[in-house]
């Protein structure tokens, strides 16, 4: 431990803010510890003469030193003006919307005492910048499950006694050490004015003679921020900004590049486990997949509550950035404050991944996807000694294409692993890594044998799945889903062959989910001017070209919760699935008979097993051809066979 100073100046410029002003002065004088603060307050003649009042009431009762500016100088010049009363001592600058807590001077002045060369050092608070928690670079509210005080708490034991560099410090709360104050000069009030941009100038110059900055990550101080600037802060901000990059080429870049690295990220993430950790929960599921929208986000979402209602608490491991995968994956409980640090590289994280699982009480993992994961993941429940189970939402456990569909747009007859590869090698791009079909296979054939349950919302996946891994302990198993009226008979019925009929396509359609075949239809649609509009309920590869054909209506992106009433909404007779991969749910097709459609589909995979098994709407064979299929509607409509069965 350094040898600490026993007085330090705190110094707390004020312009106006009462309420917050008054919170800041009474925290620092009931703080406890053992550097003792001396609290000098310069009044920067402020507007609110109660406040000036009331500083004058607690300098004459001894409590305050009280600097009273003859006309308003700024920031820059206030400061320097508190900062030149304790000529031997080290300074606190802290704005008077901050709010701190017992021991955060000892372990501010701890920080800055570490080393010889350090100049200054800044706390953890939830609006500073790079020094912001929980989100990092954030102006953040302040977590709702912890008070200020017991947060700063977990900060101390968290994170004790640690640091890290940083380009500059944050002037919201800026502990200088006195020779670093005295070596490199006052703030320039003459360049930067009212504020802003004072701080980080003067830590450039400091750098340049050897001194060195950092985030004390043991201290947590609350900060409101902009009391004092109100509306003007962002012209300020601009203005200094230029200036600084003038005067210090590099400051920006070493900024930026700090935020590139998050050097913090660590120090952050400690702080989000001992929240997590500071109360009991049911036994942890961990959950790994892909972070994309779409089907599985929907089954995720579903089951947390299932496993919730079942007394588990459930977390979620995905790719830190979905839409930019990296080696980056992000740990996310659901149901737990908002605590968005727990991300880790790997390689080099996994040791801290691993900890942090056991440390939340992880008893078990369902994997539901290694799209976009690092290989490192799927090696976690044997690394843990958990037992484990996978849900399958797509092909990817033995077809690189996820879909099944080859380079003809149709799905493969899913011949032997080298005529597999051969398809693979003809060049057209994959949606996951390029990764041999003989090392897939063998890779899904050791995870899909260790797994307690191989779970496949539909017969068809399943029996796909067991012809694939035949060792694997393989179960169907539709996904739970809320009650819903049985959707009537379409109301066309019977068609008198003119009357024009709109149908329903739901959610967002691309090529594997029949985008060319709804192009091709709409088109032949158009050519022979037949009574057939569709209308989408979502939005397609290319709404564009659907509707230069002027038979296609796009309603765009809806809210999760809102399909059922979009689709409504459109005035269509009957829906359309046309999935031209084996799809193993289709949660559209439930939307469809939610909004009362009755829907025909290729006669494929878990659409053509559902339309089968509940009768509500019909079959058809699976043809990329828009006419073709257009003429069996045609002939549906004009003489709708049983219900559930296929059109020949």
């Amino acid at each position: 431990m350094p040898e600490l100073p026993e007085i330090v100046d705190v110094v707390v410029p004020v312009y106006k803010g009462l309420a917050e002003t008054r919170a800041c002065l009474q925290a620092i004088l009931a703080a406890t510890g053992t550097v003792r603060p001396r609290l000098v307050v310069v009044s920067d003649h402020g507007p609110d003469q109660t406040l000036a009042a009331w500083l004058r009431a607690m300098a004459a009762a001894g409590r305050i030193t009280l600097l009273e500016n003859a006309s308003n100088l700024g920031f820059p010049a206030t400061a320097n003006r508190g900062m030149a009363q304790g000529p031997d001592r080290d300074v606190v600058l802290v704005n008077s919307d901050a709010l701190v807590f017992d021991g955060w001077l000892d372990r501010l002045a701890a920080a800055a005492h570490a080393a010889p060369d350090i100049g200054t050092a800044t706390p953890f608070s939830n609006n500073a910048t790079i020094c912001s928690y929980p989100a990092f670079n954030a102006d953040n509210p302040l977590p709702g499950d912890i008070a200020p005080a017991a947060l700063d708490r977990l900060f101390a034991a968290a994170n004790a006694g640690r640091s890290i560099d940083m380009p500059t410090a944050v002037g919201f709360c800026m502990y200088i050490r006195r020779d670093c104050l005295t070596d490199t000069g006052d703030f320039d009030a003459a360049a930067f004015g009212r504020g802003y941009g004072e701080e980080n100038d003067f830590c450039r110059r400091s750098a340049h003679r050897g001194w060195r900055h950092v985030l004390a990550a043991d201290v947590f101080v609350v900060h409101a921020g902009g009391v004092s600037f109100g509306a003007s802060k962002e012209a300020a901000l601009a203005r200094n900004l230029d200036l600084l990059a003038t005067r210090h080429p590099g400051y920006l870049p070493l900024v930026h590049d700090f935020i590139r690295r998050d050097p913090a990220l660590p120090l952050r993430r400690a702080v989000d486990m001992a929240r997590l950790t500071r109360h009991g929960r049911g036994p942890l599921l961990l959950r790994l997949c892909h972070g994309k929208d779409g089907g599985t986000a929907r089954r995720l979402a579903d089951e947390a509550a299932e496993l919730a209602a079942a007394g588990y608490a459930t977390a979620l491991l995905a790719p830190a950035a979905p839409d930019a995968p990296d080696n980056r994956v992000r740990l996310t409980l659901d149901g737990a404050p908002g605590t968005p640090n727990l991300v880790y590289a790997l390689p080099q994280e996994l040791p801290a991944l691993r900890a942090d699982l056991k440390a939340l009480g992880t008893a078990g993992c369902i994997c539901h996807h290694f799209l976009d994961l690092p290989d490192e993941i799927l090696d976690l429940p044997a690394a843990l000694g958990l037992p484990y189970e996978v849900r399958v939402h797509d092909y990817a456990w033995f077809c690189p294409r996820i879909t099944l569909l080859d380079d003809t747009g149709l799905p493969c007859p899913e011949p032997d692993p080298a005529a597999c590869q051969r398809c693979i090698d003809v060049g057209v791009p994959l949606e996951t890594a390029a990764r041999p079909v003989a090392e897939l296979l063998a890779r899904s054939t050791r995870l899909l044998g260790a797994a307690g349950r191989v779970m496949a919302p539909s017969w068809d996946a399943a029996g796909r799945m067991a012809r694939h891994f035949p060792t694997a302990r393989i179960e169907a198993a539709p996904h739970p889903e809320p009650a819903f009226a049985p959707p009537p008979v379409p109301s066309l019925f019977p068609w008198n062959g003119t009357t024009p009929v709109r149908l329903a396509l739901i959610g967002a359609i691309g090529r594997h989910k029949g985008y060319d075949v709804l192009l091709a239809m709409a088109r032949d649609a158009a050519r022979r001017e037949l009574p057939l509009s569709f209308a989408v309920a979502g939005f397609t590869l290319d709404d564009y070209a659907l509707f230069a054909t002027g038979r296609v209506f796009v309603t765009g992106r809806y809210d999760e919760g809102e399909a059922t009433s979009v689709v409504r909404e459109l005035g269509c007779q009957a829906a359309l699935c046309l999935s031209v991969w084996p799809e193993t749910w289709c949660y559209t097709l439930t939307e469809a008979w939610r909004a009362g459609l009755w829907t025909i589909g290729f006669d494929l995979g878990a659409v053509a097993e559902r339309i089968a098994a509940t009768g509500y709407g019909w079959r058809v064979p699976l043809t990329l051809d828009g006419r073709a299929v257009n003429n069996r509607l045609l002939a549906l409509f004009a003489n709708p066979p049983a219900p559930g069965s296929v059109l020949a």
